[in-house]
């Protein structure tokens, strides 16, 4: 998949489009599993770079998680973008467990209005 397939490709407001992302939680010794899928991300342009801004907020409310504070929070962030810079899947461990982004089609998203 390209990662413009994962950007809506109407602005959500001029230069902000919504990133559709499916996120998976694994615990790590294994007993918690969540997932979320929703528009946690966002581009500057309809076949522009991946980075992860506010949507940081809903998808650690989504998976049930505390979001992290500080220079955490902003590590977490830079991760993620760095991360999609280079593929469309990315790794992220948490303090106890680790994240899973994966871009999907913007179509797949729950109540998307365009699938």
């Amino acid at each position: 998949m390209k990662t413009s397939d994962a950007i809506c490709p109407v602005p959500r407001m001029m230069g902000w489009f919504d990133v559709a992302a499916r996120v998976r939680y694994a615990s790590d010794d294994g007993k918690i599993v969540r997932y979320a899928h929703d528009t946690y991300l966002d581009s500057h342009d309809q076949d522009g770079p991946v980075f992860m801004g506010d949507g940081i907020e809903m998808m650690f409310h989504h998976l049930g998680l505390q979001l992290p504070r500080g220079e955490e929070l902003y590590n977490f962030c830079d991760a993620v973008t760095a991360g999609f810079a280079e593929t469309t899947v990315v790794e992220i461990p948490l303090d106890e467990g680790e994240l899973l982004l994966e871009l999907t089609p913007w179509q797949e998203v729950p109540g998307s209005l365009l699938s």
